[in-house]
Formats: C-alpha cells, sequence, structure tokens
C-alpha cells in the first residue's frame, strides 16, 4: 500500500515554493508513528476531463474551465469537457501512472519494490511548516 498526499503547487513552475494541501494528511500514525504520507503528488486545483452532464457541473459550476483557458482566442464561456478538481483522489492517480510507468520496464518489481523506488526518488525539499486561511471562520492553521 502507498499512501499519497497531495500538493499546493501555487502555480509556479519550480517546486520550491510547492506546499502539502491543507487537506492532506501529515505527520506519523498514532499507533506505529510511521511518517504518512509515503508520497506526495499535484492535487490542487488540476484541470482534467468531465463527463458533460455530470452532477459535478451543477453541484460546483465554478469549477468549470473557460473554453478561452484551453484555446487562445476562445471564449469565456464554460467547458463542457474540462472541470477543475482539488484533492487527495486527484494526487492518487499520478502516482499511480509512475508505479505502472517501473512496473511497464520492470515487470518482475515486487509491490514493496515499486514503493520503494518511487519514495526513493521522489522530490524531498518541501518546507518545514506552512499555513492556510479557513475562509469561512478566519482561523489560521
Amino acid at each position: 500500500m502507498i499512501t499519497v498526499g497531495a500538493t499546493k503547487t501555487l502555480r509556479t513552475l519550480g517546486r520550491s515554493d510547492d506546499l502539502v494541501a491543507s487537506y492532506s494528511s501529515k505527520g506519523p500514525t498514532a499507533i506505529d508513528h510511521i511518517v504518512k504520507p509515503d508520497l506526495l503528488a499535484a492535487g490542487n486545483r488540476l484541470v482534467s476531463l468531465y463527463g458533460s452532464g455530470s452532477a459535478l457541473s451543477s453541484l460546483y459550476p465554478e469549477n468549470l474551465v473557460p473554453v478561452g483557458y484551453c484555446k487562445t482566442g476562445g471564449s469565456v464561456s464554460p467547458s463542457t469537457t474540462y472541470f477543475t478538481l482539488s484533492g487527495t483522489c486527484v494526487a492518487a492517480p499520478i502516482v499511480s501512472g509512475a508505479a505502472v510507468l517501473l512496473l511497464q520496464r520492470t515487470p518482475s518489481l515486487t509491490p514493496d519494490q515499486v514503493k520503494a523506488r518511487l519514495m526513493k526518488t521522489a522530490y524531498k525539499a518541501f518546507p518545514a511548516t506552512s499555513t492556510t486561511l479557513d475562509p469561512v471562520t478566519g482561523a489560521v492553521y
């Protein structure tokens, strides 16, 4: 098993300012004190495909991507193809894809070897601390 957390990229090209997303679990586990998550991947405000007519568009219309985002000179009307998503559920497929690429190249790897290789080669220089503002309560965490 590989636990995956999400990063917030702050929409810059470099990784030096990336943060662990506020909704991503951090720290050691309560029982065995193992640091989690095992890996982090981009998971904040990612543009992805979605099915036209999906319930997402009616529940979160602000997450529809303007057509102009996808086309030069396009309109600002919402796209029927792209949607902005956030969460560890968005980050997990990125790590899954990396695992598949490892297994495609070396099919004999065990699950533990896949996890170890992903963790060993992951970027490790994140800020020691970060803060976030809860827009509803105004509390800073």
